[in-house]
């Protein structure tokens, strides 16, 4: 238990160290529990003296780079402990709780420690909860990376104004062999603020190529069908937008690319609704204006 909370605490903190140094170090923090039992009355049991045996511990676990980030081992290392610990005692009052009615009163109490169950149910829970807040941990780790790369912008084409949230995608390298320009794609809740729900329908891919002649003249004049190959798949059509200009709100001010593409996509791009357009890396590079 102790090795998994170290391992984990690595992960987070990216502190470099071998396994071998790691389990070692988990055999360092088990000896606490036989001092505890033989040595009640030591010097290490007290909150100072725990608080110094955590620092050994971590000491032992990782290669030590720097006292700042020694500082924040040691600290994720509580924070791992704590996040795992208490979530485990949450769930063992949730099941442990019993209720009966007493004198027309509803009584709650729960049973004690150190029953079997208690233990089985440290055995199977701790693992659980490992796994919950490791996945946790990586799933906040992820977002956190979307958000510093998410910025305000917003489209203008033919007198209408879109506002959303984009995300800088590295793996978006689409331009348009013709024009050279650079490709957004667009999800449909930004579209729908340039034109109604009827006009997005009608452009899907087939229908832009076999019946053009039924878009508005509005939307036939700034349709441009982009070619573009994705995992497995050649040969394929991309329905964009000749927009006006889109505007990225950056830190340094604002990024104004005018007569860019907005590509055409049926469905949301993310299932959390963090951002609704991919911003072209290319755009970060080129400066104020593209």
């Amino acid at each position: 238990m102790d090795a998994m909370i170290l391992f984990l605490t690595q992960g987070v903190t990216r502190a470099k160290s071998k396994k071998s140094r790691v389990f070692l170090a988990a055999l360092v923090a088990s000896v606490i529990v036989p001092i505890s039992i033989f040595m009640p009355d030591s010097w290490l049991m007290s909150s100072l003296g725990k608080v110094f045996y955590s620092f050994f511990i971590v000491w032992a676990a990782y290669s030590f780079s720097s006292l700042r980030a020694f500082f924040f081992q040691w600290v994720t290392f509580y924070f791992i402990t704590f996040a795992i610990g208490g979530s485990m005692l949450g769930v063992h009052f949730f099941l442990a709780t019993e209720i009966s009615i007493q004198g027309g009163s509803v009584v709650t109490f729960t049973g004690g420690y150190g029953d079997p169950v208690s233990w089985i149910f440290v055995l199977i829970g701790f693992p659980c909860s490992f796994i919950f807040t490791k996945w946790r941990l990586e799933q906040v780790s992820v977002h956190r990376m979307k958000l510093e790369n998410i910025y305000d912008v917003s489209v203008r084409w033919s007198g209408k104004k879109a506002v959303c949230k984009g995300l800088v995608d590295s793996g978006n390298q689409l331009i348009d062999p013709v024009s050279r320009k650079m490709v957004f794609l667009a999800d449909p809740s930004v579209l729908k603020q340039l034109m109604d729900q009827k006009e997005l329908d009608l452009l899907q891919v087939d229908h832009v190529v076999t019946s053009m002649e039924e878009l508005p003249d509005e939307i036939q004049k700034a349709v441009r069908l982009v070619p573009y190959s994705a995992a497995g798949i050649k040969g394929q059509l991309l329905v964009t937008l000749l927009v006006d200009s889109i505007t990225i709100e950056t830190p340094e001010g604002h990024l104004e690319i005018k007569q860019a593409l907005l590509g055409v996509q049926q469905q949301d791009l993310t299932h959390d609704r963090l951002y609704q357009l991919l911003i072209h890396p290319h755009v970060m590079v080129k400066g104020k204006s593209a």
